[in-house]
């Protein structure tokens, strides 16, 4: 089941204060729950004793609009600093729909295996980042 939170969604990239690690729209974020089968065997043993579902992440993308020239390139590099340790960040994202309620939704120990992309290559229209996460929650308000 993938979980598409809305266009025109508010990102903020956290550390230690909000918003510190970036701050920006995106033209849409989507992200699934996924869950892993993995094998457990006794200490010692390299025999599979039993296979259970245990580790549980959520994987997303982030889809913002490109924007020519020297802020594109700031657009590109913005995931990079993100690649070069695993440190966990928290990412909220906020979207209001018109409707008059606010949704946001918290996603804890992210982190950005992969740099951002632009699509198409020759003549980009926008920039998909991909994003792991341990947790997530949602509150409407």
């Amino acid at each position: 089941m993938s979980v598409y939170v809305g266009k025109n969604v508010a990102v903020k990239i956290t550390k230690t204060n909000p918003g510190d690690m970036g701050s920006f729209i995106a033209q849409e974020v989507t992200f699934e729950p996924k869950q892993a089968i993995e094998g457990i065997d006794t200490l010692g043993a390299d025999t599979i004793q039993y296979w259970a579902p245990l580790l549980k992440t959520f994987e997303g993308t982030i889809k913002e609009g490109f924007k020519v020239g020297s802020d594109g390139k700031k657009q590109l590099d913005r995931s990079a600093p993100f690649q070069t340790t695993f440190e966990e960040y928290t990412m909220t994202l906020e979207y209001d729909g018109g409707t008059g309620s606010k949704i946001t939704v918290t996603l804890t120990g992210v982190i950005f295996p992969e740099p951002s992309v632009a699509s198409p290559k020759n003549a980009p229209a926008y920039i998909t980042t991909r994003f792991r996460a341990k947790s997530a929650s949602v509150s409407i308000s």
